[in-house]
């Protein structure tokens, strides 16, 4: 059933549907019901007519590409999206298409990208659009990226656009609320703060984009404004941007005069370091190790022994999924008994699903000796364990302060035993463990750095929430209430962490800019003072790199940025700095770009913008040839091969292909690629003319290993022609 008149237009122009795509849409109506009736044929034709009636209409080119795909078409999918994005950048519609596609392959990073631009590129009016493309962001950002502030954020635009709907604002609640599953500095609600200077009113458009630039431009006018600062650092957290977001909020700690707000800032930090991607900058990092199961009996037998032994406690089973959890535990020393009350520590959480034992801790050396024990139990019965990393759960980001009663005794004794576990931990461990955010110092050192100290504000703080959230509760009357395992008060007390309130500092606000007569001439300019120490940019961590001013920077410094964050894994950084990169003039000390234009034809291509990839392509063709010799003219071919068999375009390939054997007859490995390349695009014909062209060249060349590999292809190449 069509929208009514006055109702918005579904391909969220924003404008009433009577006036946008009202006159053709009874004809994207029918090509969809015929598609479900069946008729296939009919159906594409239908649509392919209004293409060809309406060749300069994006929507259409939506409306084509979304038939497409459901048609099971999505190569055709892919390239009536491109038209429409051709016709118009901005359109909501095909970014979010776009990042349907790649959810659906499973390119779940790509995929939030994607609606992060529709979500930029839908009008302000196209509510419903708005919703669902908000909705998709709440639903990565919590359940796959471990980022609740910006999940918070992306519910938070959904309730608006959707103000009527109850199951919203429960979920929100659940979410959200006092019992959700995060710590207070994860799910508060943060609100800006004033600066020294008023952002424009203008700037308050409703997209995140919009406060973002605002902010970036009031860290430049206010440089030592830490409200303003600390504001852009939040637009960043909603964003997603979580590196970035975090060196703008230790910036503002610089500036900041009030131990209150440094807390709250640092405490902010802390949770986006343990989102995913910051994994070689937080402190608070889940360490796996899997074991695949050959021998599912063998490894019941031994969590038997385990939970008569007392060695796993809190097992229980998920009927519905299949899955096991429980805790394994190792006792502690007997000068922590009370009594009859024996304590231990969790060693490892453990999981059983999908053929599989995982054991997670954030304490590396503790999980490594759980798999170590079981795995030597288990022998045969399971594989190697093999070591990984995950964003951690909030709840176990203070594990190591848990313990649990090996025997019922005294609950009382088993409280006290429970509190000086913790205390221990705090106080005795925790105090004098070297920290990443703390630049490598312990907390007890931190204090006395006058930088360092507002930072320990913050990093106590996330702890306190966290094991607010992670305590254990217990029955007094009808209440159920939890326990009070910890007074952070003590651990503030042995850093000498009294606050300081303060007032605002005093910042320098620029009058704006007015007619003014010409400056009277000035006098000679000093003398240039000494170069800077020269930064070491290979060295630094991602929040570091993230601060980098990349209008500063050399073509050189840009390709050091570039592969450190590559190195950090922080892909999108590393994008970054290559398109800032290609955007400075000629470098004659740096005449080899192609390190850069390969990161950001990978960069495009991953978000599924093939055709930037393209462009990338041949622009880094024509500058190698231009200003490099063309000595990586070669690297640009096999790019452009790599770039068509994605798009499985096998024409183009070949073609690609020829090209470059013609130019080097010898080289043995071409042939095998192209031909493997062709196999996998499903031309066999193609395939037995690279094989037989590799076969004749490794006989002329007398290379055997090649000659069998191309006997091999070309036997694979008649079967599949």
């Amino acid at each position: 059933m069509p929208p009514q008149p006055y109702d918005p237009c579904p391909c969220g122009s924003g404008k009433k549907f009577k006036w946008c795509c009202a006159s053709y849409f009874d004809t994207v109506e029918k090509a969809f019901e015929q598609e479900r009736q069946g008729q296939h044929e009919a159906a594409l034709q239908t649509m392919q007519a209004l293409t060809k009636a309406r060749p300069d209409n994006p929507s259409v080119w939506g409306y084509y590409a979304q038939f497409l795909y459901n048609a099971q078409q999505p190569d055709k999918a892919e390239e009536a999206v491109d038209e429409a994005l051709r016709l118009n950048p901005d359109s909501g519609m095909a970014h979010f298409l776009r990042g349907q596609f790649r959810e659906n392959e499973g390119e779940l990073l790509g995929a939030l990208l994607l609606f992060r631009k529709a979500a930029e590129a839908y009008d302000p009016e196209s509510h419903e659009q708005l919703a669902q493309v908000y909705f998709k962001i709440y639903q990565y950002e919590a359940t796959v990226l471990n980022r609740p502030v910006a999940a918070r954020a992306a519910l938070e635009r959904v309730i608006h656009f959707q103000p009527t709907d109850a199951e919203l604002r429960q979920q929100f609640e659940v979410e959200f609320g006092p019992e959700g599953p995060y710590p207070a500095a994860a799910s508060k609600k943060y609100k800006f703060r004033p600066t020294a200077k008023p952002v424009p009113e203008a700037a308050a458009t409703g997209k995140l984009s919009d406060a973002r630039k605002a902010f970036e431009d009031l860290t430049k006018l206010t440089p030592d404004d830490p409200a303003a600062w600390f504001n852009l650092g939040l637009v960043l957290a909603w964003l997603g941007e979580q590196p970035r977001a975090v060196a703008v909020l230790v910036k503002s700690l610089e500036f900041e005069t009030d131990d209150h707000r440094a807390e709250e800032a640092g405490a902010l930090a802390e949770v986006l370091r343990c989102g995913a991607g910051m994994e070689n900058d937080t402190d608070h990092i889940s360490h796996t190790f899997v074991l695949r199961i050959r021998d599912a009996q063998a490894v019941m037998n031994l969590l038997r022994a385990y939970d008569q032994a007392r060695k796993l406690r809190n097992m229980r089973a998920d009927q519905e999924s299949g899955m096991l959890f429980g805790l394994l535990v190792e006792e502690l020393p007997s000068l922590l008994a009370v009594g009859a009350v024996t304590m231990a520590k969790i060693a490892a959480r453990l999981v059983v699903s999908n053929g599989s034992i995982f054991l997670s801790h954030p304490n590396r050396e503790s999980v490594a000796k759980a798999a170590d024990e079981i795995y030597a139990a288990l022998q045969l019965a399971v594989e190697q364990p093999v070591a990984g990393q995950n964003p951690l759960n909030f709840r176990d980001v203070v594990l190591e302060a848990m313990a649990q009663p090996t025997a019922s005794g005294d609950l009382n004794a088993a409280e006290a035993k429970l509190r000086d576990h913790a205390a221990n931990y705090f106080e005795g461990v925790w105090l004098h463990r070297p920290l990443k955010a703390l630049s490598g110092n312990a907390p007890i050192e931190a204090v006395g750095s006058k930088v360092l100290r507002k930072h320990v504000f913050g990093v106590v703080k996330f702890l306190e929430d966290c094991l607010k959230l992670a305590a254990p509760s217990k029955q007094v009357g009808q209440e159920v209430v939890p326990i009070e395992m910890y007074n952070f008060a003590n651990l503030r007390h042995k850093l000498n962490l009294e606050y300081v309130t303060a007032d605002p500092p005093k910042v320098h606000v620029p009058e704006d800019k007015k007619d003014e007569p010409a400056p009277a001439p000035r006098a000679a300019a000093p003398a240039p003072a000494p170069e800077p120490k020269k930064r070491d940019i290979g060295a630094m961590n991602t929040p570091e790199l993230a601060a980098l001013d990349v209008a500063t920077l050399s073509v050189g410094e840009l390709e050091q940025a570039m592969l450190a964050a590559v190195k950090l894994k922080a892909h999108e950084l590393a994008v970054a700095f290559a398109q800032a990169g290609l955007l400075k003039p000629f470098d004659a000390a740096n005449p080899d770009r192609y390190r850069l234009y390969a990161t950001a034809i990978t960069g495009a291509a991953a978000n599924g913008d093939t055709a930037r990839a393209g462009e990338l392509i041949d622009e880094g063709t024509k500058y190698d040839a231009e200003h490099n010799g063309g000595q990586r003219g070669t690297d640009y071919q096999l790019r452009k091969i790599a770039l068509f068999v994605k798009v499985k375009d096998a024409e183009k390939a070949a073609a690609e292909y020829s090209a470059l054997l013609a130019a080097h007859p010898d080289e043995g490995k071409f042939y095998a690629s192209a031909a493997e390349d062709m196999l996998r695009l499903k031309n066999g014909e193609k395939a037995l003319q690279f094989a037989e062209g590799g076969l004749e060249a490794a006989r002329r060349t007398g290379n055997r290993d090649l000659e069998g590999h191309c006997s091999e292809l070309v036997a694979a190449a008649q079967k599949a022609k």
